[in-house]
């Protein structure tokens, strides 16, 4: 019985060597690279008695924790190079009084993800961290960051489709309308020439 007991024990931890050995971030689709994404967070200046933080990490590739001040272009740097990094984004923010005190009695911020009170959060969707091979330019992943009713959210912007607006930058419905009441005009003024003069024998 021992014998079998042993010998099911060396199995076991077979397999689990063998499991661990495949585990790890999902390997890089054919003709992609990893890119490491660049965010921004619209919003935050309108809510200045707030200290807001970014926390992000990637599996099997540890974690970092960021101030976020302003609209100001942040790239991630999740430490992959030749497997798909699974990105966790998590946004915080807490009252200023509340989080200088906070500070002075744990400097590491680690409370900013474990604590139950007092710090509001959000989990903003991830940004793409994989593109093409032909990418040069990484486009930087927007979001629109609101407080309402004691709510953090921080809402992923997507970006403008080309020809959303004119060049000039009339949107398309007044373009539209001004480009009508000309064509309704210009049919007036071609209407008139072209009725004949009264006869004033």
């Amino acid at each position: 019985m021992t014998r079998r007991m042993a010998l099911s024990l060396v199995a076991l931890l077979g397999m689990v060597a063998a499991l661990s050995a495949n585990a790890g971030p999902p390997p890089l689709p054919k003709g992609h690279k990893v890119v490491m994404p660049s965010v921004r967070f619209e919003g935050i200046d309108k809510y200045p008695d707030h200290v807001f933080h970014l926390y992000y990490s990637a599996l099997y590739f540890g974690n970092t924790t960021v101030e976020v001040k302003d609209a100001a272009t942040l790239k991630l740097d999740f430490k992959a190079k030749d497997r798909v990094p699974i990105p966790y984004l998590l946004l915080t923010a807490v009252e200023r009084k509340e989080f200088e005190k906070r500070k002075q009695d744990d400097p590491s911020l680690k409370w900013l993800v474990e604590a139950k009170e007092g710090v509001l959060t959000a989990r903003p969707t991830p940004p793409e961290t994989t593109a093409p091979e032909a990418v040069t330019d990484v486009p930087v992943t927007t979001y629109r960051v609101t407080i309402e009713a004691g709510k953090l959210v921080a809402e992923k912007v997507a970006p403008m489709k080309s020809g959303a607006a004119s060049p000039s930058g009339i949107q398309p419905p007044v373009a539209f309308a001004l480009a009508g009441s000309f064509s309704v005009a210009w049919l007036g003024v071609w209407f008139a020439r072209r009725r004949p003069a009264p006869d004033r024998r």
